[in-house]
């Protein structure tokens, strides 16, 4: 089974050389108060079982010390995050960027996104949403009709 890390900002440039030396990486970057984001983290533990050979890493940015933490040393370089801009998701091949992408996002199309990148994954996620990503969404549905009613949607 792939191996999952869940550190915070500050932590994350001492864990890069961890990161680094793993080979390829998925990096999601976000905020704990952020529906989006909690989906997103619920179903890494699905990804990390169907990409054995891929370190997943899941980034909670708490506080104000977490995001002056960005950019410094250790940050992967090329990826940018702001408090109203997360999840971000970057996979990271020994140390490098090579692709991120923006928003929330099921297991099954996190797994698929990365095919052209490091190949078809041993044991493919399940279209669908997962049993941890859907109990995200039950627990969160009152968060998110908030956030659409202030959007306007």
């Amino acid at each position: 089974m792939g191996a999952r890390i869940d550190l915070d900002g500050r932590s994350l440039g001492a864990r890069m050389p961890e990161i680094t030396a793993a080979g390829d990486v998925l990096m999601v970057i976000g905020r704990p108060v952020c529906p989006a984001c909690q989906v997103t983290g619920a179903g890494l533990d699905a990804l990390a079982t169907a990409r054995p050979d891929l370190l997943v890493a899941f980034v909670e940015m708490w506080g104000p010390e977490d995001w002056r933490a960005r950019g410094g040393a250790g940050w992967p370089q090329g990826v940018s995050v702001s408090p109203s801009a997360v999840p971000v998701i970057a996979l990271i091949r020994d140390g490098e960027v090579i692709a991120t992408r923006f928003g929330a996002v099921p297991a099954h199309g996190l797994d698929q996104w990365l095919d052209p990148y490091i190949g078809p994954a041993a044991n493919p996620v399940p279209r669908g949403i997962t049993a941890a990503e859907q109990e995200v969404l039950d627990r969160t549905a009152a968060r998110r009709a908030q956030h659409d009613a202030v959007k306007g949607r």
